[in-house]
C-alpha cells in the first residue's frame, strides 16, 4: 500500500493559508469579524478530475476544480495562494488518522 504522506512531501509546494479567526460581538452588541491569519504550509495542488469531482456535494461540483492534499490541517473556508491564483476550500475531507488532509477548492477572482 502507497503512503500518502510520502506522496504528497514529494509533490507538494509552499503555500500561503489565510485563515479567518472567529469573530465576536462588541459592548454594543454589534458583531466585529476575528483578524485573518496568515501562514505558509506545505501542499500538492492539482485540478481536480471527474471521478474526484462526484465524491462533492452536487452545489460545490459545479465551482471546485481545484484539490489541495497537505499534512497541515486545512479547514472549510480557508483561503489558499499558490502560484498567484487564490482559492477558497470548499469542501474538505479529514484524515486526521491517517496524516493528512484533502479540500475542494474555488478559484477566487
Amino acid at each position: 500500500m502507497i503512503d500518502v504522506a510520502i506522496a504528497i512531501d514529494g509533490e507538494a509546494v509552499n503555500v500561503s493559508l489565510t485563515r479567518k479567526a472567529a469573530g465576536d460581538y462588541n459592548a454594543d452588541g454589534e458583531f466585529v469579524p476575528g483578524a485573518p491569519s496568515t501562514s505558509t504550509i506545505r501542499a500538492a495542488v492539482q485540478p481536480a478530475s471527474g471521478r474526484q469531482l462526484m465524491d462533492l456535494p452536487e452545489g460545490i461540483r459545479n465551482e471546485a476544480r481545484w484539490l489541495a492534499w497537505s499534512r497541515s490541517e486545512i479547514r472549510l473556508d480557508d483561503e489558499m495562494t499558490q502560484g498567484g491564483s487564490r482559492y477558497r476550500v470548499m469542501f474538505v475531507w479529514p484524515r486526521a488518522e491517517s496524516g493528512f488532509w484533502r479540500a475542494a477548492m474555488g478559484l477566487l477572482a
